[in-house]
């Protein structure tokens, strides 16, 4: 029998600093000067279908049959904007992995390494890109030209501690994060009520958290090489029992013991950070009426009802109605303040207190009713009961981050959209995102005015070596002039 060598594991060194503005003394040139606007041409230039990644090699030296070491992915530049980043993608496992003590093969025998860089570089697609990095060579005694970058060695001493593996054997190749992960894209994708509390390896379980009802299910999950699938849940209840030399066969499945968990998150907000893009449909509360809203901000039933009648709207008044009342309560705060003679910082209790203040006319109280206040409130200008108004402004402010929220859902759809298009990488997803952050409108239109498949092929791009401008070839006068 042949034996079959087993699968080389893989392995990725984050953050990994290639470059540096500045002016070097490098072994081909003296006095090179790499600007911030060279490295940013470098991440530009992998929107090109025909820049190829950066490779990873072992020295300059290297013959057309020598295989990589890994790839460059990730380019990014640093928060400072001074030095070029990326991730050490692919890299044997032997190489790359850190022992007990953070130490790697890497970090001692190759802790620097050295860039392959190429100006005006002109790509098969007839683009020429400003500054291309083709490949990074790895160090071990021969010095760097860049001598400020930090070393691998360094940058493993640094490292945070890994993410802590799941001990069983079978879940060898998983982690924490995956298997959750894993479950909150799939079968709690369209349920943000479901949370999960516990994670469990023996055997492997999971306690999930149901806020609709406030119960708990068992959820069963299976771990086959990388991939993760769940079993259909059941209603549990946690008993807390005494530690005994064995288990009682006899106990009831519906009951979850409590035994230690390979991770417990407090909170769904630790377990379950922010709600995901797509799940603003209203979900069913403990009464059955939805619950209106899509964002991170709960609004529950009964203050949507409390905020209805606060504001003198119809029983069927919907969100947008509760938003645009509140904000006309809110816009009326600085006549009040100016007509009540108070500061532009004054809050709703000093309102409250100076219209309670406030001295009444001479006249009597007239059929029981009390003296109206002597300062006429402006025209346009009610007064509000302090504690109703600070209801509307508290809930106002939470409107308000229910569409910042949904703002920002709108944003991601649209990355994620021009992504499967091949109008951007998701190399540059967070740059675009930036731009939509500085001006929506500008960065749609100009992201707009990009093909699909002009950053990344995502389909057919036809075989003719010079394209006609059309997105049909039965359109273009080639394919016409063949029909008899």
């Amino acid at each position: 029998m042949v034996d079959v060598p087993a699968t080389p594991v893989l392995a990725t060194i984050p953050r990994v600093e290639l470059g540096s503005v500045g002016t070097w003394d490098i072994s081909n040139i003296a006095g090179w000067h790499p600007t911030a606007e060279d490295f940013a041409s470098a991440v530009s230039a992998l929107d090109c279908p025909a820049v190829r990644r950066p490779v990873l090699k072992l020295g300059h030296s290297d013959g057309p049959g020598d295989p990589a070491l890994g790839l460059i992915d990730n380019l990014a530049m640093s928060a400072d904007g001074q030095t070029l980043v990326g991730d050490f993608v692919g890299v044997p496992a032997w190489l790359a992995s850190a022992d007990g003590e953070g130490h790697a093969v890497i970090s001692s025998a190759y802790p620097d390494r050295s860039g392959e860089w190429e100006h005006n570089y002109t790509c098969q697609l007839g683009h020429t890109h400003p500054f291309v990095l083709h490949s990074m060579a790895l160090l071990g005694v021969v010095r760097p030209g860049i001598g400020t970058l930090q070393s691998l060695y360094d940058l493993y001493a640094k490292a945070p501690d890994k993410e802590k593996p799941m001990a069983a054997t079978a879940l060898a190749s998983v982690t924490v994060d995956q298997v959750r992960s894993a479950y909150y894209n799939g079968p709690a994708a369209n349920n943000y009520n479901l949370w999960i509390r516990e994670m469990l390896i023996d055997p492997p379980q999971l306690i999930v958290q149901n806020d609709a009802d406030d119960s708990l299910l068992k959820v069963p999950y299976v771990v086959t090489d990388t991939e993760v699938t769940f079993g259909e849940p059941a209603k549990v209840k946690v008993e807390y029992i005494d530690e005994s030399p064995a288990p009682n066969p006899s106990a009831d499945g519906d009951q979850v013991a409590a035994a230690a968990p390979i991770v417990r998150f407090a909170s769904r907000a630790e377990s379950r950070p922010g709600r995901p893009v797509g799940t603003s449909k209203p979900t069913a509360g403990a009464d059955g009426v939805t619950t209106e809203g899509g964002s991170g901000v709960e609004i529950t039933n009964e203050q949507l009802a409390a905020l209805r009648t606060a504001l003198g709207l119809a029983d069927d008044a919907d969100l947008s109605a509760i938003t645009d009342a509140a904000k006309a309560i809110g816009d009326q705060l600085p006549t009040l303040r100016e007509a009540l003679g108070l500061a532009e910082d004054a809050t709703i209790d000093d309102i409250a207190k100076a219209v309670k203040d406030k001295p009444a006319d001479d006249g009597a109280p007239t059929d029981g009713q009390p003296a109206a206040a002597s300062t006429k409130l402006p025209q346009g200008v009610v007064a509000v009961d302090a504690g109703r108004l600070a209801t509307l402004e508290a809930n106002s402010a939470r409107f308000a981050e229910h569409l910042e929220n949904e703002r920002r859902a709108g944003i991601e759809k649209t990355l994620n959209a021009a992504i499967s298009e091949g109008r951007i990488t998701p190399a540059h997803k967070e740059s675009w995102r930036k731009s939509f952050e500085a001006n929506a409108d500008q960065a749609r239109d100009l992201l707009a005015t990009l093909a699909p498949n002009s950053a990344v092929p995502v389909s057919e791009l036809g075989h003719s070596t010079e394209p006609a401008d059309v997105s049909d070839v039965r359109d273009s006068a080639a394919y016409k002039g063949l029909e008899g």
